[in-house]
């Protein structure tokens, strides 16, 4: 059967900006008159969705959020989402990808690089206290993007970190994210890398291991320090949540799926499958099909 999931680029939404391949700011009501935003995506960028008003709601991955007034949404690389707004919205999004927001070196490991944004939650709802900080940083990112005249990249570059840092702060996230960034912290940052790369390749913990130049059970211990869960269920919940987005928002088969996620055996898939979710492929997509 067919995947229905589109993959988007940025090249796919805009053709004029000069810096259409790295980032695009547009009225949220523009993007949504393309005819891509009527099916399941999958963005090869980070997105920022900040409605100003809107309803309806949002399928990411598998769960759905409601669409309302002053509620942003962050979305990283690689997740599935469907909007369904029930009127026309009103916002702006803001789309960029990971070489454009490292663009600039700041030496502060905090939001040096986009390991920054693994951590995001995926929406927040924008106080009253902190909205005008919020809008006046995203005008002056819009302002150069119109401008796109000297330093602008760079400009853009780093209001678009001090807009991230709202947005950490907006969650209440920012205590966690204050800890200082040590050696630890980079392998399970380095680890996390390694397994959006190589999840259907390896699901087991010594490939990566390998990798980082580390004994298996050095590996498990840091990952569960930092993490708390062993590094052989990080990879395996990396699996699971690409089994989950096939299941909701494509027409593959089963068998299809096993074999896009790197399974030689379907019977091992499903057992794989129902350890973490406790249920069959098959029944996991036939009940969310019902809930939905």
């Amino acid at each position: 059967m067919e995947n229905n999931i589109k993959t988007l680029h940025l090249h796919h939404l805009e053709k004029v900006h000069p810096l259409k391949n790295e980032i695009l700011i547009m009225p949220i009501s523009k993007l949504f008159e393309n005819p891509h935003m009527q099916q399941p995506l999958r963005n090869r960028f980070y997105a920022v969705f900040l409605f100003k008003d809107a309803a309806g709601s949002v399928v990411i991955d598998d769960q759905m959020y409601d669409l309302r007034k002053d509620r942003f949404f962050f979305l990283n690389y690689n997740q599935v989402y469907q909007f369904s707004p029930s009127s026309g919205p009103e916002g702006y999004v803001i789309l960029f990808t990971k070489s454009f927001y490292n663009y600039v070196y700041t030496g502060n490991k905090l939001i040096k690089s986009d390991t920054a944004l693994t951590g995001m939650r995926q929406n927040i709802d924008v106080k009253t206290y902190s909205r005008n900080e919020f809008w006046q940083n995203f005008e002056a990112i819009r302002k150069e993007y119109l401008k796109n005249t000297l330093f602008s990249k760079e400009i853009i570059c780093m209001q678009l970190k001090i807009f991230t840092l709202r947005f950490i702060r907006g969650a209440k996230t920012s205590k966690a994210q204050r800890l200082p960034a040590d050696h630890k912290k980079e392998i399970t940052e380095k680890f996390s890398e390694l397994v959006n790369l190589h999840y259907k390749q390896f699901k087991t913990t010594a490939p990566y291991a390998e990798m980082l130049n580390l004994s298996p059970n050095y590996l498990n211990t840091l990952i569960k320090e930092q993490l708390a869960l062993s590094a052989g269920r990080f990879i395996k919940n990396r699996v699971i949540l690409e089994a989950e987005r096939l299941l909701l928002h494509t027409t593959l088969s089963v068998t299809e799926i096993s074999y896009e996620l790197g399974f030689t055996d379907n019977s091992h898939f499903g057992k794989y499958f129902k350890s973490i979710k406790n249920t069959s492929p098959n029944a996991y997509r036939n009940r969310k099909a019902l809930e939905n």
